[in-house]
């Protein structure tokens, strides 16, 4: 399977030292150009940011340039750069699935059709292939370092892991 990323699930699994869970799920992982330079310029005491530079480093991070500019130009209207490349790149390559967790972002890919996930979605993933024990505790992790879930979702998780 193959997905395309935009920050967002980067930088979280990187908060929680879970990146890993992305090669593991995925047997290709794409980043456009403007979701590689987002991640990687922040400042050098941010917290996930060795993690990510390793994994461009090792390349199973693939950049990947987007043909389409003016797709991404019309994008740009409502979107920021990286979620803007995200969906065209995912829709020019033909990806299984595309990794975003911004409300408007996903709104946006939605009406394209496209198939998404976001963050939870990834760790659900990765418990339901025994990548991981458990989601609550990553998300608790999550939470202590400023990730923001509703919490409806927490509740959906905790009732989920409950019954498991």
């Amino acid at each position: 399977m193959r997905a395309v990323t935009n920050a967002g699930p980067l930088i979280h699994l990187s908060w929680i030292g879970h990146l890993n869970l992305l090669p593991a799920a995925f047997e290709e992982v794409l980043v456009p150009p403007a979701v590689q330079e987002e991640v990687l310029r922040a400042s050098s005491d941010v917290l996930g940011l060795v993690a990510l530079r390793e994994a461009f480093a090792a390349d199973w991070l693939k950049v990947r340039a987007v043909a389409d500019s003016a797709a991404v130009a019309t994008l740009r209207t409502d979107l920021d750069r990286g979620e803007s490349e995200a969906i065209v790149l995912m829709r020019e390559v033909g990806a299984d699935l595309l990794l975003l967790d911004d409300r408007r972002a996903r709104t946006a890919a939605q009406r394209q059709g496209l198939p998404l996930t976001g963050l939870i979605g990834i760790l659900r993933l990765a418990r339901d292939r025994e990548l991981i024990p458990a989601v609550m505790p990553l998300v608790d992790e999550l939470r202590r370092n400023g990730f923001r879930i509703s919490t409806d979702i927490v509740e959906q998780i905790r009732r989920e892991e409950a019954t498991r």
